[in-house]
């Protein structure tokens, strides 16, 4: 018994519990289930040693910050910066105001995700070199593209491609400044420059391959974009992003201008139907005729 009450007293003992709670943080396991969490969730826009994508390089990121402010930051960044925090306003600054999605991950999830960082941090900072080759042999993509393949992801964008898994077209909630292309939806980011905002072909393949923000998931989750289409709307996209002396701002919006036109002119419409009414019953025309027999 009194080995017993011995083992209890050293297991409660401060030092202890603190080597438990680092064992417990470090364990293998959670670092294998936030592989899993993290290419679902964050390998969109993130490498671990491979450069920055879409966001920053997240190689070394546990050391560098503390876990609350990890936790705060990926649950909701726009909270984090409006708060004032110096660190994440400057994050915001310098990736061009682009705001990360919120990500409703539970606090485990979002610590094996933490854990696994910190293992490859720890294992494999020489992917940087690899993965940096990897994006510029796919910048030369659509830097490469032909006429063809640009005027493809034109229509696209418009609306008059066909998709072929039937997906939205992109002109319904975007909108880019550009000869020849009406102005688009208001509903989301104007993507004009959206090219070298999210760094090139290797950032926008992978949004329109596994889009991160909510409304492009559910819209794209059935539907996704295929390999062909993702290609073609990326040498749209840098087309015009380099295009600058093309690039034009209407002086109107044609869809909001006929949209208050085709209002206005219903409001004409009901207004010549109510004036002409009939404004009095047929019982009231009767009524007269009557008294005028009468008199």
């Amino acid at each position: 018994m009194k080995a017993d009450n011995k083992i209890k007293k050293n297991l409660t003992h401060p030092f202890a519990m603190l080597f438990i709670g680092l064992m417990a943080f470090t364990n293998p396991v959670n670092a294998q289930d936030g592989e899993a969490a993290f290419k679902q969730n964050c390998g969109v826009c993130h490498r671990i040693g491979g450069g920055k994508l879409i966001g920053p390089d997240l190689l070394g990121v546990t050391t560098k910050r503390s876990e609350d402010w990890l936790m705060k930051w990926t649950k909701s960044s726009t909270a984090l910066i409006n708060s004032g925090d110096a660190d994440a306003k400057a994050m915001f600054e310098e990736y061009n105001k682009l705001v990360m999605p919120d990500q409703a991950l539970a606090d485990a999830d979002l610590k094996s995700i933490f854990a696994f960082i910190a293992s490859k941090s720890s294992t494999e900072p020489q992917v940087a070199s690899t993965d940096t080759t990897k994006k510029a042999v796919v910048a030369d993509a659509s830097n490469n593209a032909t006429p063809d393949i640009i005027e493809m992801g034109k229509n696209i964008f418009i609306g008059s491609y066909a998709l072929a898994n039937g997906g939205p077209a992109c002109i319904s909630c975007h909108n880019v400044n550009y000869k020849d292309v009406l102005s688009g939806g208001l509903l989301a980011k104007d993507l004009t420059s959206v090219y070298s905002r999210l760094g090139g072909d290797a950032g926008l393949i992978g949004i329109l391959g596994a889009p991160p923000f909510p409304a492009m998931t559910q819209s794209y989750k059935e539907k996704p974009l295929t390999e062909k289409e993702i290609a073609a709307l990326t040498a749209f996209f840098n087309k015009i992003d380099k295009d600058k002396a093309n690039q034009i701002v209407a002086s109107s919006d044609p869809l909001l201008t006929g949209g208050v036109a085709g209002l206005c002119g219903i409001l004409i419409m009901i207004f010549i139907i109510w004036f002409s009414r009939k404004k009095h019953t047929v019982k009231k025309a009767i009524y007269n005729r009557q008294l005028k027999s009468t008199n």
